[in-house]
């Protein structure tokens, strides 16, 4: 999949960023993106992980390590269980964070 082409329509809103853990917050890899990031625009993996997480009916995700996608049945409730982190940077969390949003 090549993200540049998505025309993506999804509306999402941030919830922040926040800590995980084990077990995982957010406990589904719904699509890692992290050979094909475009360094100069983050929300191309925001927005295309928006879609899939709708595909799916899950209306919270999160971005972790720059550009994995991931979610859960109970995300809404669990995103949030480690607390928030100053780790995330562009819209995306770094290794072990996850920058959340809710569809």
């Amino acid at each position: 999949m090549r993200i540049e082409n998505l025309s993506v329509g999804v509306e999402y809103n941030s919830l922040g960023c926040f800590k995980d853990g084990t077990p995982q917050a957010l406990p589904w890899l719904l699509k890692s993106f992290r050979g094909n990031i475009d360094w100069t625009d983050m929300t191309k993996i925001v927005r295309a992980c928006a879609e899939i997480a709708k595909e799916r009916g899950l209306p919270v995700f999160g971005i972790q390590f720059y550009g994995e996608c991931w979610s859960g049945l109970d995300a809404e409730n669990t995103y949030n269980k480690y607390g928030p982190s100053g780790k995330c940077w562009n819209g995306v969390g770094k290794k072990g964070t996850n920058y959340v949003y809710k569809i």
